[in-house]
């Protein structure tokens, strides 16, 4: 028995390694008490600003009509669950749309799976007595192009990508192939594809934490693992979830 199966862990994936390695109270928080976390206005902006990217350069409907549709999405998700910034948000939806696009028009329409869900990526990662899938997601596949890409909505433009953003391309890139990947960043003013980090490094990393994550959860039972694990009420990992943190850590 390894220390993933006894918690019942089947599979990670490049946002559970991120949150393991920059907050470990909400890794526990997540995935050993199944605290999901708040929904954000900028994480609605974001999903439904790349549905409407898709919409539109797969000629589905014009971006007008994608826009509109997706502006229509945001304000019925954050109705009843406005964090004070969905103004904000369902302005940054138009122009989002507009950039991406924009930059993913010369490369065609991208392919997606029958039933027009994203390419699932998978790997199988391997330890001292554990095993377990790391998988992914594609936003974008462009075959003719050997290039997939990766849409990241932000309000301020990185001038080198953060490490969880190398972690999740370099994953991507050792699962994909001879395909490219790049990352797409839009602001509401600017656009940029950024493709940063060594692979091989990343990836040695990845496995490195996912050893040590796993060395950590055969301490024990998930109570045990809550007392232990360093907390930091300061994480932007906690905002929105302040009353999760509190209930579960006393902080």
């Amino acid at each position: 028995m390894s220390g993933f199966t006894d918690h019942g862990i089947t599979h990670s994936s490049a946002s559970s390694i991120n949150k393991w390695i920059e907050a470990p109270d909400a890794w526990v928080s997540h995935y050993l008490f199944n605290n999901r976390g708040a929904a954000s206005s900028a994480m609605w902006r974001g999903i439904f600003t790349e549905q409407a990217v898709a919409d539109t350069i797969t000629e589905k409907s014009n971006i007008d009509d994608s826009i509109a549709k997706a502006v229509s999405d945001f304000d019925t998700k954050v109705m009843f669950d406005d964090d004070g910034s969905a103004a904000k948000e369902r302005e940054n939806i138009e122009p989002m749309t507009r950039l991406a696009a924009e930059a993913l028009e010369p490369f065609g329409k991208p392919v997606f799976p029958e039933d027009g869900s994203q390419h699932r990526v998978v790997m199988k990662a391997t330890g001292d007595g554990w095993a377990l899938d790391f998988i992914g997601y594609l936003d974008f596949k462009f075959l003719d192009h050997g290039l997939i890409v990766d849409l990241k909505t932000t309000m301020r433009m990185p001038s080198v990508m953060t490490k969880s953003h190398q972690r999740q391309r370099a994953f991507y890139q050792k699962s994909s192939g001879n395909m490219a990947v790049k990352f797409l960043y839009v602001t509401p003013k600017r656009r940029a594809f950024k493709e940063d980090g060594d692979v091989g490094e990343l990836m040695a990393e990845i496995k490195t934490h996912l050893t040590r994550q796993e060395a950590f959860l055969r301490l024990g039972d998930k109570e045990l693992l809550k007392r232990i694990v360093p907390v930091n009420p300061d994480s932007f990992y906690w905002r929105g979830d302040e009353d999760v943190r509190k209930r579960l850590y006393g902080i």
